[in-house]
């Protein structure tokens, strides 16, 4: 350990109980609860998911789940606040309707917009309300209701697509509820590169 985590800075020394104090922050912290950061870090970067981890670290399930899930909210306040630094900026977008399993009533709608090579997304209403019985309002809704904004169909915003349904096949359980904290997870991990979402993530815990 050469910088703090907190204000990067070398002043470092040693306590007795094998903890770390920075001289310039005289901030305080764990060198086994930054390694397993670390460690857990770099496993959710990997695309890992918590019962994998769990497995491969030795570590509480439970523990894992809910560090992922504190991963997950970071990485949506920030991407959040970035969309509002760029919206502005020239754009393309398209709306994307996710189905897992033909199940309509599960549905989620939403923006899929690409800001000069980044991309981000914004959540639309339930569908739940067009859904019927045989599923025809639905089926018409998707038909006459298309939103479609993009200059050319081998369009960024296809790759995250496909990349979205890639990523998604692994969360079986996944509810409506958390959907948002996934699709924001992989478009993160959409773009940046695994080291970058590393140094951003340890960036946000700090």
């Amino acid at each position: 350990m050469k910088n703090c985590i907190y204000c990067n800075s070398s002043k470092l020394y040693y306590l007795k109980n094998e903890h770390i104090k920075c001289a310039s922050c005289k901030k305080k912290f764990s060198l086994k609860k930054y390694k397993r950061e670390l460690k857990l870090i770099d496993s959710f970067c990997e695309n890992k998911t918590a019962l994998e981890t769990s497995k491969n670290l030795k570590l509480n399930y439970i523990t894992v789940s809910k560090k992922f899930m504190l991963y997950r909210k970071h990485i949506t306040n920030l991407l959040d606040n970035e969309y509002i630094k760029r919206k502005d900026n020239k754009y393309e977008f398209d709306e994307y309707i996710y189905i897992k399993n033909n199940n309509l009533k599960a549905a989620q709608n939403f923006l899929t917009f690409n800001y000069n090579g980044y991309i981000y997304n914004i959540m639309l209403p339930s569908l739940s309300k067009f859904v019927s019985s045989n599923n025809k309002d639905l089926s018409n809704f998707i038909k006459f209701n298309k939103i479609t904004k993009l200059e050319s169909s081998n369009s960024m915003i296809n790759d995250f697509w496909n990349f979205l349904e890639i990523f998604l096949k692994k969360y079986k359980g996944l509810n409506s509820e958390n959907f948002v904290l996934y699709l924001k997870e992989c478009e993160f991990k959409f773009n940046y590169s695994k080291k970058t979402q590393e140094e951003i993530l340890l960036k946000l815990l700090a």
